[in-house]
């Protein structure tokens, strides 16, 4: 380990390992390679790490940035010596308390934004997102924050997955007088292999580096140059064999790895890295001292061995893309399910009013479009159970009608993938990454963003019993493991 009073580790994704003299936290760690399992996505760490868990030097606390299960991951959290204090965003819903009390931790505290938290030899201080004036998507309990030595040897500023502001930089200032290490996410995908209308993202790499930029000059005009900008995030890799691995070439769009490239090509005095697992960053009076490829306990493995991201030739959409498969495993629904899916799906209806979807359907002409609602496809077996979207009436009325053909736009799944997310059994997200077909034959008019609606309506903050029973499934396998990482005990 580093001798630096002040050091972080990246540990993969958006996890971090931060040590300040004899204090040590983990942020929002994935000690797991697979992950995703609440919502039957089975991704893999991406770069793959080389590690031993148990390793760890022992830590002081855990700090757990929001609800997402890339940041809040049940067996994570279980390798851990439930003496270890957990500081969970306290907007978190109640099922995430319930469940860490479950699973026998006694020292769980609320990270409130603007609250400082002294944690021995550092500070970790907590903002919010502005949910006004900037669209965060469901990251309502989300938590940016900096981490600084309170001694003044180094700091750690991460947005998480919230949009920066002059805000959020104007409240980073007046906790540190000038920035140390500096997160960047990139959260962007390419989600033109579900679609009929959107484009391959053949540019995203550019276009992440423009906004990069941008947010490097509000910080540094605002608050001082970094001692160094970190790129994290989209940190994985979707395993499962052939019906999944394919995503790996159409869902990334981003090599960070340029994008930093490039930032260094225009800033030339100045630290920008593509992080990956293993690396540290050790400073000293806030300043850069060292960086180092490994840890002790974590490395990447070598680079030949990643799955690889490089995009295909020619368009996802020719045919090069199988047919998805159901995130529940099931292609056929019985009986009860169809009734319960068309009430189910009824209820959603309400749920729509007021909603961008619905202010993006009243804002159309009538002549725009011969049928301007949009309609869930359910697959049943060969079936195709269809409810199209009346607006008046606020209700969805059933088919066949040949959807896909018929009206504006509309989302087709497994039947079986929608009936859970509608009970609460998965996330939103479960139908993403190819489980799903999105159609809009109006884009330039309409913006269809049912899954934002979908998130809305099925965000753990309102379906807390739904994610109690999710998180208790998840711990079930973990109950009896005995933990590996160690608290530090006076």
């Amino acid at each position: 380990m580093s001798d630096a009073p002040f050091a972080v580790t990246f540990l993969g994704h958006q996890g971090w390992f931060v040590r300040g003299d004899d204090t040590a936290i983990l942020i929002d760690p994935l000690l797991c390679e697979p992950f995703g399992a609440a919502h039957a996505l089975d991704y893999r760490v991406w770069p793959p790490r080389a590690w031993t868990v148990g390793e760890l030097p022992p830590i002081d606390a855990v700090v757990l940035s929001h609800e997402h299960d890339d940041h809040f991951d049940i067996p994570s959290l279980a390798k851990l010596d439930r003496r270890v204090a957990i500081y969970l965003s306290s907007r978190s819903s109640p099922a995430a308390r319930g469940i860490l009390a479950a699973m026998g931790f006694t020292d769980v505290r609320p990270l409130a934004p603007g609250a400082r938290v002294a944690i021995g030899a550092l500070d970790v201080l907590p903002f919010t997102g502005d949910h006004v004036n900037v669209n965060c998507g469901e990251e309502w309990d989300t938590l940016p924050m900096i981490v600084r030595h309170r001694g003044g040897a180094g700091s750690l500023f991460t947005m998480v997955d919230i949009t920066i502001t002059p805000q959020h930089v104007e409240w980073a200032r007046a906790a540190v007088s000038r920035p140390g290490l500096v997160t960047w996410t990139n959260n962007s995908m390419d989600w033109s292999h579900m679609t009929d209308w959107l484009p391959v993202r053949a540019d995203a790499t550019h276009q992440a580096f423009m906004k990069m930029g941008t947010g490097h000059k509000l910080i540094a005009s605002t608050w001082g140059t970094p001692a160094a900008m970190l790129t994290c995030a989209g940190g994985f890799s979707f395993a499962g064999g052939d019906d999944r691995a394919w995503l790996n070439a159409h869902a990334f769009c981003v090599d960070m790895e340029q994008v930093c490239k490039a930032m260094l090509g225009v800033y030339r005095k100045e630290r920008f890295v593509a992080a990956r697992p293993g690396n540290t960053f050790a400073m000293k009076a806030n300043r850069l001292e060292r960086v180092d490829d490994r840890a002790p306990f974590l490395a990447s493995v070598p680079a030949a061995e990643w799955p690889s991201r490089a995009k295909q030739a020619g368009d996802p959409r020719a045919g090069d893309v199988p047919d998805y498969a159901p995130a529940t495993g099931r292609r056929e629904l019985t009986d009860a399910e169809r009734g319960e899916l068309a009430e189910r799906v009824g209820a959603v209806a309400g749920e729509l009013v007021g909603g961008a979807v619905f202010r993006g359907l009243c804002s159309l002409l009538a002549t725009e479009h011969p049928r301007p609602t949009f309609a869930f496809v359910a697959r049943d077996g060969d079936a195709r159970r269809e409810y199209a979207y009346d607006l008046v009436d606020c209700r969805f009325v059933g088919g066949p009608f040949d959807a896909g053909a018929r009206t504006l736009a509309g989302l087709e799944c497994w039947g079986s993938d929608l009936l859970a997310v509608l009970r609460g059994e998965l996330g939103p997200i479960a139908l993403s990454f190819g489980r799903a077909r999105l159609w809009n034959a109006l884009p330039a008019r309409f913006r269809f963003k049912i899954f934002d609606e979908l998130h809305r309506i099925s965000h753990p903050m309102r379906r807390a019993d739904a994610y109690a029973a999710t998180y208790a499934r998840l711990y079930a396998p973990h109950a009896s493991e005995a933990p590996v990482i160690r608290a530090r005990v006076p």
